[in-house]
């Protein structure tokens, strides 16, 4: 273990951080609560053999912090803002581009980055938050997508878009903008409770209110009995 460890340094040391960006994508699948379950993947090309060496030392150590992989591309990195659990970092060398390539996906679950409004019983809308998106930004303040870079959303099915911006492309319940691009990004959609759900949910709601009422009706039940019975029992 320990040459391995000096192996590695050794690599590290003889870099000169030369690796090239070839493309980035961040997907984001909006579950039903708000939430999102977001992967990020960065493809990068190496400069040389012994930038090809220092990846698949990594990735043969199994490394898992997002600060080990930063060293081949500053787009390994959250590009959301929320809450930000059960993360994921997988690497693998990406032959369908290059043979001098290599990939590092990040995987993730975010909270904390819509706003829910409910409007009447069955219909609730969700609005990304301004500040949810970590991209680079213009000197201006717009987010900005870079060259070969992709943002996807895919919001749940059923559901109806209500807004997006910048302008996007769009394909059944996803929407898609590509780089260069830049701008003030907004994402709004609504889902509606059918009615048929809106009235089970009302018995449901009915029967466990009952049920946890039972007890309360049972002991009054027989408070009164027992009156019944005081009272019978005194006028005899």
């Amino acid at each position: 273990m320990r040459t391995q460890l000096l192996v590695y340094l050794l690599v590290l040391a003889s870099l000169n951080c030369a690796y090239s960006d070839y493309s980035f994508s961040a997907i984001s699948s909006f579950r039903p609560d708000g939430s999102a379950h977001v992967t990020e993947k960065t493809i990068f090309l190496f400069e040389n053999a012994e930038e090809r060496k220092a990846f698949e030392l990594n990735m043969n150590l199994g490394e898992s912090t997002i600060s080990e992989w930063r060293k081949f591309s500053d787009n390994i990195r959250f590009h959301f803002k929320g809450k930000i659990s059960d993360t994921k970092i997988t690497a693998k060398r990406e032959f369908t581009v290059s043979f001098e390539a290599g990939a590092v996906i990040l995987e993730y679950d975010i909270e904390s980055i819509v706003a829910i409004q409910k409007v009447g019983s069955r219909r609730t809308i969700y609005g990304m938050l301004p500040d949810a998106l970590a991209f680079d930004r213009t000197k201006t303040g717009q987010t900005s997508l870079g060259n070969n870079v992709v943002l996807q959303f895919e919001y749940p099915k059923g559901s109806e878009l209500l807004k997006a911006a910048p302008v996007y492309d769009e394909g059944g319940n996803v929407i898609t903008w590509n780089g260069p691009i830049a701008g003030n990004w907004e994402f709004e959609y609504a889902e509606e409770m059918p009615l048929s759900q809106e009235v089970g949910e009302f018995f449901i709601s009915t029967y466990k209110d009952a049920a946890d009422s039972l007890p309360l009706i049972l002991l009054s039940a027989f408070a009164l009995l027992l009156l019944f019975v005081l009272v019978k029992y005194r006028r005899s």
